[in-house]
């Protein structure tokens, strides 16, 4: 979650000296397995994920998580790979080969070309979803970094507004990759001083804040980005519950209604000024929402299991 006032700030004085800093215009580059142990600085990258074992789309998530996170250095390592993927975005030269495909299929839409259809999404579609979010989301330096295993999840401040961004890397075929990007300029109050320490915990948590934070987003992303990330974090059955697909979004490759998607989350996200999350026992949240004019509302958000390693998705929204 995001930290205090204090950080914040840090995050963006830190902003011009690290990002700009940071290999400027250059894509991230798979680091060598073992670097950080080499360096003597942060958990050892994981070895690649082989097929079978929840690293594919569709397969089970039955990858063995490490019971505890590791804190991240952001100078080396997979947090050195998150940094210089920011300054990636915000230059617009990440390629779709460093998105994963459970991503990808999400935000690289729409896909209307044959070879697009048969793989389930469109890369230059993906690509220039990253670019738009780049154009948009001023982007300070990571304040929380910790991974487990082949997840890593980021949290950081927004350089010059207020609001915070959420980022996870999945390692995949040996290369860190980016699972989750999104933004938004209400802050979720966290109702713990400090994150799970149980790795399980901590994604759900992740997963959580970041999709409500942008269910609740004003203007940190642009409306179509908002809806697609949005939607990458649902099951497909509360996409077809919320949103039903038209046959026109179907020949899209859509298993949802971006139009009808958007006015479902207006309804629990409109106007609101605040959020104060907490933990409601395994997998679940809470979330105590103020709106403008001080209007209150509480929902609680219920997440399942992923195909993923460390993938938790949204299974209802609630009114509480």
């Amino acid at each position: 979650m995001i930290w205090p006032q204090l950080l914040r700030v840090v995050s963006v004085v830190t902003l011009g000296i690290g990002l700009v800093g940071v290999l400027p215009g250059c894509n991230p580059k798979p680091q060598p397995q073992g670097n950080d142990q080499q360096k003597g600085s942060g958990p050892t990258d994981p070895k690649p994920t082989p097929p079978g074992n929840g690293s594919g789309p569709g397969e089970p998530g039955t990858t063995t998580l490490p019971p505890q996170p590791a804190k991240v250095d952001i100078n080396s390592g997979v947090g050195k790979e998150a940094v210089d993927l920011l300054q990636a975005v915000r230059m617009g030269t990440v390629p779709a080969d460093l998105i994963t495909t459970s991503f990808a299929r999400l935000i690289g839409l729409p896909a209307e070309l044959p070879s697009d259809k048969a793989k389930g999404y469109s890369g230059d579609a993906a690509e220039s979803w990253l670019r738009r979010v780049g154009n948009a989301v001023p982007f300070g330096l990571p304040l929380s970094a910790n991974q487990a295993g082949p997840v890593a999840v980021f949290r950081g401040a927004l350089a010059g507004k207020p609001g915070g961004y959420a980022l996870r890397l999945v390692q995949e075929g040996g290369t860190w990759k980016l699972d989750w990007l999104s933004a938004s300029s209400v802050v979720v109050e966290p109702s713990r001083a400090v994150p799970p320490t149980n790795a399980e915990a901590l994604f759900q948590e992740f997963t959580a804040t970041a999709v409500f934070q942008a269910i609740c987003d004003k203007d940190a992303m642009g409306k179509d980005e908002r809806i697609a990330v949005i939607a990458a974090s649902l099951t497909p059955a509360l996409r077809a519950q919320w949103a039903p697909p038209f046959e026109g979004d179907k020949a899209k490759g859509y298993d949802y209604s971006p139009a009808q998607l958007g006015l479902e989350i207006g309804k629990i996200g409109s106007g609101v000024e605040s959020v104060t999350f907490a933990p409601q026992g395994d997998a679940a949240f809470k979330a105590d929402v103020t709106k403008a004019g001080g209007a209150k509302a509480t929902y609680l958000i219920k997440l399942t299991r992923g195909t993923s390693p460390g993938q938790w998705l949204v299974e209802s929204v609630t009114p509480h």
